[in-house]
């Protein structure tokens, strides 16, 4: 079963879903991690993503890139509600990674992108990760190209800046 689903949940989703999810949920986690750098708040952005996703699926031309969304889009979500209540470059409670977990670049990488507003770690996440262009991250936070390209450069300055202290 699928941590924050039920059973009863999962029965009613399409058997495409399931493969799906089955055969990203590695990535799929991983792509959240990266927008709201804490693993606990990512294994549980992927299934919320999932229980939106569900009811739209059997309809969608790009199921798989549509998933992605939904899952940077509860990502974000997660993010932000943390943001709320914790200082996102800190680990969440019980939560600790070190150097020899992770390795000392991803640890470095985290803090540089806990210093990027939620837009641009999106579209970072979005396009050097998961090779998305311009026009499929626009349609998708649903802002132009231009914005897009103004989110990536800022947010290539930023992570830039970050990285070289």
């Amino acid at each position: 079963m699928i941590a924050g689903t039920t059973a009863r949940d999962e029965a009613r989703w399409p058997p495409g879903l399931v493969e799906c999810y089955s055969a990203e949920h590695t990535n799929l986690v991983r792509t959240a991690y990266l927008i709201c750098l804490s693993r606990a708040h990512a294994e549980a952005a992927v299934p919320d993503a999932l229980i939106r996703v569900a009811p739209r699926w059997d309809g969608l031309e790009r199921a798989r890139a549509y998933l992605y969304v939904a899952v940077a889009n509860a990502a974000r979500d997660v993010a932000r509600r943390a943001r709320r209540t914790t200082d996102l470059s800190a680990a969440p409670d019980g939560e600790t990674a070190s150097a020899d977990d992770v390795g000392l670049e991803s640890l470095r990488l985290r803090a540089a992108l806990s210093h990027l507003s939620p837009r641009q770690r999106v579209v970072i996440v979005l396009r050097y990760f998961l090779d998305w262009n311009d026009d499929e991250i626009a349609a998708r936070i649903s802002a132009r190209p231009a914005t897009v390209r103004s989110l990536a450069r800022r947010g290539l300055a930023r992570l830039q800046q970050e990285l070289k202290t």
